[in-house]
């Protein structure tokens, strides 16, 4: 398997354009040639793996910070806003998205802005005509995203790593008296420190929530069908809610977040990555993940924690000079609605849409509990490893009506000597890797047979007097 080449040249003249140096000042720093550093630059040669380390060294940089992650993150978002058909007969090339994407990432974010707004203004004007509901009509709407997609964009852009809170969560986890029964320690800290009692409640009594708390009574109830991992997540939110109110408050108001329905999911899901951090300590928790190869089997039962949980917290373990492999993590349900998605690793998930049907993640319904690992490539060339299973759901009172979830984790295959699920695979052997796509409608992957829909970015070749592999073909 052919290694991805780092091209990162924008990035080398922004760094030393910030410093205000000269070709010739960094070159020699660097111990290259002023002519070679120019070529970096302009992108026509790659950054080797001596001249990395040589920037980390002399501009104590991350060397991930250089690995064009963001930058086709961009451009997966840019190439998403031209499937629009107001662009249809002006669509520029994969390459030029790129290209774009790496050299002027603020020019881009700008169009993606303006683009948003011309979104918007198409949105008033079907509103005009009945056409949209209420919350599309508000004035107060300034953003085409609904307030989910908004939460998930501000924890993409951190990295799902959020400093002060985990520092938190770790200081809480060591004062806890009973590290071994979190959910014990947990329920005689919030009872201790600000009056609240924890009761666990039969399913009867509380048929249609999972978690509620009364403030009058200063009671946590929770219901009956939460497993252990659950119950002891629930008690670390409800901690963070209490403790860390105003850290809460100020995170959410510094999110840059547009609506008030978006920050009050923001200050959710902080509370959420506090309790995680709480069952599962940065520290503590890379130095076993690093240990145990990431197995998250050996790491849900060391922790106390369910497969998802594990799951999510690996893809938070991004702290500057501590960092853990870059995961990704994806959950969807068995009709292949994404409900969570985080992205420490350069995975692109469209905004819309399905997933690619060639991922095994889909399959893993017809083999619950058992671990499907496979390596993928997108578009781009860039090869992952996944690891997809069925996770468990809350039981429901409802016959019939239990919600089927699965999960896929996964890594760029150059970490997979890191992951023990990378074990025993040869990406060079015939059909190792499966090609997908993001999605269908951005993907233009030719004579696949598993195509739902015709890429949007190209025109389709319609001849009557053939049918191919795929549905659709295109030019």
């Amino acid at each position: 398997m052919i290694e991805r080449k780092i091209f990162a040249g924008p990035k080398v003249r922004r760094l030393r354009q910030s410093l205000s140096l000269t070709q010739a000042a960094m070159a020699r720093t660097l111990g290259v040639s002023a002519s070679y550093l120019n070529l970096v630059e302009r992108n026509q040669r790659p950054l080797t793996a001596q001249l990395l380390l040589k920037l980390a060294e002399c501009y104590q940089l991350d060397l991930r910070d250089l690995n064009g992650d963001g930058e086709a993150r961009l451009a997966a978002e840019l190439t998403e806003a031209l499937a629009d058909p107001v662009f249809t007969d002006k669509l520029p090339s994969t390459t030029e998205v790129l290209e774009t994407a790496t050299a002027a990432p603020a020019m881009a974010q700008a169009f993606l802005t303006l683009y948003r707004a011309y979104r918007r203004s198409c949105q008033g004007g079907t509103a005009l005509t009945g056409g949209l509901s209420t919350r599309e009509r508000h004035p107060a709407e300034r953003d085409d995203r609904f307030p989910i997609e908004e939460v998930r964009d501000y924890f993409h852009a951190h990295s799902n790593f959020i400093a002060e809170l985990d520092t938190e969560a770790e200081s809480l986890s060591g004062r806890l008296n009973d590290p071994d029964d979190l959910f014990a320690s947990l329920r005689a800290y919030l009872r201790d420190r600000h009056g609240i009692r924890v009761t666990v409640l039969p399913l009867h009594a509380m048929p249609d929530m999972l978690r509620r708390f009364d403030r009058h009574q200063r009671r946590l109830f929770l219901s009956e069908v939460l497993p252990m991992p659950s119950r002891i997540f629930q008690a670390a939110v409800q901690v963070a809610l209490e403790d860390h109110a105003g850290l809460l408050d100020r995170l959410s108001a510094e999110a840059g977040l547009n609506t008030d329905d978006a920050r009050k999911l923001c200050r959710i899901g902080l509370a959420n990555h506090f309790a995680g951090a709480v069952m599962m300590p940065y520290g503590a928790f890379l130095e076993a993940a690093g240990r145990v190869r990431y197995d998250m089997t050996l790491l849900a039962s060391r922790f106390g924690a369910s497969i998802e949980q594990v799951a999510h917290r690996l893809t938070t373990l991004q702290k500057p000079g501590r960092r853990g492999v870059p995961f990704f993590l994806l959950r969807l349900d068995n009709a292949g609605n994404i409900s969570k998605r985080f992205s420490a690793g350069g995975f692109h998930f469209a905004r819309f849409g399905g997933t690619c049907p060639r991922w095994r993640v889909h399959d893993a319904f017809a083999q619950p509990g058992q671990t499907l690992v496979q390596p993928v490539e997108l578009p781009d060339g860039t090869v992952y490893l996944t690891v997809s299973r069925t996770v468990d759901s809350v039981p429901t009172p409802y016959p019939g009506v239990a919600r089927k979830l699965a999960i896929s984790l996964g890594c760029e295959a150059s970490h997979r000597a890191q992951v023990v699920y990378g074990d025993g695979l040869d990406l060079d052997a015939p059909a190792a890797v499966t090609p997908i796509g993001v999605t269908c409608r951005l993907c233009e992957r030719p004579n696949c047979p598993a195509r739902a829909f015709p890429p949007v970015t190209r025109p389709l070749t319609i001849d009557a007097g053939q049918k191919n592999m795929s549905a659709f073909q295109f030019g």
